[in-house]
């Protein structure tokens, strides 16, 4: 056997050695990923939760304004007609705001829906990256058994 030949055999000889080690610190770094990615993404979830919310306080403000608005101008228009305030103009101011606050609750209620399903996906993501983690290493172990 020459130099060369005995280098190689060797080496060889040390890269088979190596392997399930270098196999095993692969399995510990996919496991490592995948949970960082489902950490990653449960985060994610819950900040598109908290956007989702704010947005809602902001539309929901919107429509208290809005509705504001429209009351005035029927209470304008009831005044201006020289009709009072009692009997069925003020179950139509009534009704009217009724009206705005359950707009303002649906949306109140909608933005929660969305919050809870982008809450959801995120703690999904977690566990999926869990599992991952899990299955990475179980995969290995298996390959060393």
């Amino acid at each position: 056997m020459t130099g060369m030949e005995g280098f190689f055999a060797a080496a060889a000889s040390a890269a088979s050695t190596a392997a399930p080690y270098v196999a095993a610190a692969g399995a510990a770094v996919s496991a490592y990923s995948s949970i960082q990615q489902g950490k990653a993404a449960e985060k994610a979830g819950e900040y598109n939760a908290q956007a989702a919310l704010m947005e809602a306080k902001s539309r929901e403000n919107a429509q208290r304004a809005e509705s504001s608005r429209r009351i005035g101008t029927l209470r304008a228009n009831i005044g201006k007609s020289g009709a009072t305030s009692a009997g069925t103009p003020l179950l139509v101011l009534a009704e009217s705001a009724a009206n705005a606050e359950i707009d303002v609750l649906n949306t109140e209620w909608t933005a929660n829906r969305q919050a809870d399903v982008y809450r959801a996906g995120g703690a999904n993501a977690r566990k999926q990256g869990n599992l991952m983690a899990g299955a990475s290493l179980l995969q290995s172990a298996g390959k060393f058994a």
